[in-house]
Formats: structure tokens, sequence, C-alpha cells
């Protein structure tokens, strides 16, 4: 069950939802779409040297995320990303590029304003590049992180956009 941002506790693990705040953004190599976290790949179709069937073979991949906030209406948290597993509910797909004839690709991605769901360590760090936190405010803040000798996991529930 989602626990309330405003609520966690430090040093236990604990699974929230919320939406996507960048703390810094990239752009995604095939599209160029601002994003804080992206994976791709590219497959290119050959034929069989017997038979002569076609196949789709993968000829490029590539996957990158950022630190970044999860936000909800009691709070905000830094996610950080080290050993991070990044996974989407069944109804949210990769999106498809085709390049042509002989060649295609797959991408998903994390944008701001994305719905997500993490699993992760409480801890506390003081953030001082919070643009959202006046000068006067404290700089402590949460992070989500993964635990010692486990994975973070953040699923990507609802897209911004519908």
């Amino acid at each position: 069950m989602a626990e309330p941002i405003g609520e966690l506790t430090v040093g236990r693990v604990a699974m929230v939802r919320g939406t996507v705040v960048p703390r810094d953004l990239m752009d995604c190599p095939l599209t160029g779409q601002p994003c804080v976290y992206y994976s791709y790949s590219v497959e290119q179709r050959r034929r069989s040297r017997v038979g002569g069937d076609a196949f789709w073979d993968i000829v490029e991949r590539d996957e990158a995320i950022l630190e970044f906030y999860i936000e909800d209406d009691t709070g905000r948290a830094i996610v950080t990303p080290l050993r991070a597993r990044v996974d989407r509910v069944r109804h949210i797909v990769p999106v498809m590029i085709e390049f042509g004839i002989d060649r295609q690709a797959q991408q998903l991605l994390i944008e701001p304003g994305d719905r997500i769901e993490v699993t992760a360590e409480v801890t506390s760090v003081h953030d001082l590049y919070d643009e959202g936190r006046s000068y006067r405010t404290n700089a402590e803040r949460l992070m989500l992180r993964a635990p010692d000798k486990g994975r973070l996991d953040i699923k990507l529930l609802a897209r911004r956009n519908g």
C-alpha cells in the first residue's frame, strides 16, 4: 500500500506514488524528447542466409536515468537512481518508431508530470538545489534510494497526457 511522502520515516523501505518533477532533464537520443529516464532499442531487418527468411536483429540499445523528485499532496522526495529497475503497468506500451521499411525502434520514457510508484529505502539529505525551496527553508529532504544489496523499483503508472 502506498504511503504519503509527508509521513515517511527514515531508515525503512517504503512504497510511494506521485508525480515526476525534474531536477534536471536529458534529451532521448532517438527523438530529442526531454525526460528523466529513457530506454530504447533499435532493430534492423536482416535476411537469413539459410532460407532467405527475414528477422529483426537488435543493433543498438541504450538506457539512462537521472536523479529526480517524486511529489504527492503531502511532500516531495528525491529519487536517486543508483541500482534502479524501471518497469511499467501493462497498458503503457513503448512507442514504436519507424525508420523506413528495414529499421525500427522502441522507446520508453519517464517525463515530467508522469505518475510513478517507487519502492525504496527512505533516507535524508540536504538538498541545496531544489528550486522550489525558499533560501530560508530547511534544506533537509527525504531521499528514496536502493537498499543495501537491493534495488530501487520504479513503476510507470500513467502518462501526464493520458
